[in-house]
């Protein structure tokens, strides 16, 4: 095989893999968005989450002979949002946060999905402020608190992950949480 048909095989075989990336990346994070919503409407699917995880790893699989896909946007983008599913999943339970090699994630979508987790437990926790579980409320803002504490223990470069604003979005959700807390507990006055 001449120079040129080798290195066109080689980035047409890149290219198969990178749309094999976005395929799959799209299809697990529409399932993440599924799991999420969910547990939102007190529908939580197991399954639906499980299968989530065996989707990642089988597209992992299929693109680890391309370290640039396997390592680029669209799988990452897969892993922080089925780590912010599990997370957030989890946090609402009462179960401990697993780690990134629990969820088989890099570190970065780890913590991405984490900061991402914090917004989802907010809107539960409005949930219950809305339906009078003031006592609810406080356990999910809690959880929040000790998630957002988690967050705010990074600090490192954005170029490794960009945490910074994540932080800072994490901050505003955690001050508007402890208000609405705050004016719950006055109208209940």
């Amino acid at each position: 095989m001449e120079p040129h048909e080798m290195a066109m095989e080689a980035l047409t075989a890149e290219e198969r893999a990178l749309d094999t990336a976005f395929n799959g990346g799209r299809d697990i994070i529409r399932k993440t968005k599924r799991a999420i919503s969910g547990i939102h409407n007190g529908r939580r699917d197991p399954e639906l989450i499980d299968s989530i995880s065996s989707d990642l790893a089988g597209l992992c699989e299929a693109v680890e002979g391309f370290p640039r896909v396997l390592f680029g946007t669209y799988i990452e983008d897969a892993m922080a949002e089925f780590a912010e599913t599990v997370i957030y999943d989890r946090s609402l339970l009462g179960e401990p946060v697993p780690d990134y090699m629990e969820l088989s994630v890099s570190p970065s979508a780890w913590v991405m999905g984490l900061a991402d987790s914090v917004g989802e437990l907010r809107r539960d926790m409005l949930s219950r402020l809305m339906d009078g579980d003031a006592d609810g409320a406080r356990r999910i803002f809690a959880t929040m608190e000790g998630l957002s504490e988690m967050l705010m223990g990074f600090d490192v470069k954005d170029s490794v992950v960009p945490v910074r604003r994540k932080q800072d979005i994490c901050r505003g959700i955690m001050e508007k949480s402890r208000g609405d807390l705050a004016a719950a507990k006055i109208m209940k006055m």
